[in-house]
């Protein structure tokens, strides 16, 4: 159990990472900031100072605008060469001043442990991961095959037996997982009534009705929501996980870090 000041000392031991990152590309650098990583952003969840990006292409250039990406996951290959290095410290600045002043945060970070919590954190070391897809067959197999590469079990409905059971009680025999992908892909389009004007991308409703139902089962901590292209996304919704699916993978890396986060054994040094 650590206290505030050795706490504020690794997020100030990890911006100085960063920076010296920043410098001069270096292995070792490289791995300390993996190896800290878990540990900043829950620090940084729990404080409520975690921020997204959005990512937009220079005018010249053009390309696709990908919205809520976690600055973490663009660490070595900041999009366009834009540092993200700043959007991280000032989170960590913000997370050092509300644990200085929170006298309750050690509390949070370290919650009494009951007999019924521990035997469902040990429930959800299961090796078995939870896919919710929409109609994206391809981001589906391609997510299902990374699982099985960090040697895990996905679980996708549709290729569970259904023993007579109605599609309901199958998906509830089959949510007793350890952790919840949710694959937002444009497989809709909606918008208000008296806006049809304005007619957005978005995810199948079963997806959204899914991602609501694990992270209310799960905690949001163990789910993560991956968006494909610039998706109209549920509102009013704070502290929910959303990484962007970009062409060169940098998706991988981040959903690797937030389940190893999750109590996932799982070496972020080999996928590099």
């Amino acid at each position: 159990m650590k206290s505030k000041i050795e706490i504020i000392r690794e997020l100030e031991d990890f911006q100085q990472l960063l920076y010296s990152w920043e410098q001069k590309y270096h292995p070792q650098t490289r791995s300390s900031i993996n190896k800290k990583i878990p540990f900043v952003q829950k620090i940084l969840r729990l404080a409520g100072t975690s921020k997204t990006i959005t990512i937009s292409p220079p005018p010249m250039v053009g390309g696709l605008v990908v919205r809520d990406v976690d600055p973490f996951t663009c660490i070595y290959e900041p999009p366009y060469g834009l540092s993200v290095v700043g959007v991280i410290s000032d989170s960590i600045d913000e997370a050092i001043g509300i644990i200085e002043s929170d006298d309750d945060f050690l509390n949070k970070l370290y919650p009494k442990v009951s007999l019924k919590s521990s035997n469902v954190t040990k429930s959800k070391t299961s090796d078995k991961v939870f896919i919710v897809h929409g109609r994206d067959n391809e981001v589906k197999e391609t997510v299902a095959r990374f699982i099985e590469k960090l040697n895990l079990n996905p679980i996708i409905l549709h290729e569970q037996p259904n023993g007579g059971k109605t599609i309901i009680e199958k998906f509830e025999d089959f949510s007793d997982v350890g952790f919840a992908i949710i694959l937002m892909t444009p497989d809709d389009k909606g918008c208000l009534v008296g806006k049809e004007d304005a007619i957005k991308e978005r995810a199948r409703q079963n997806v959204i009705f899914e991602h609501g139902y694990f992270i209310g089962k799960l905690g949001r901590e163990r789910v993560v929501a991956l968006v494909k292209g610039d998706l109209e996304l549920p509102s009013d919704i704070s502290g929910v996980l959303y990484l962007g699916i970009d062409n060169g993978g940098a998706w991988k890396f981040g959903l690797a870090k937030e389940m190893k986060s999750a109590g996932y054994n799982i070496d972020l040094n080999k996928l590099v």
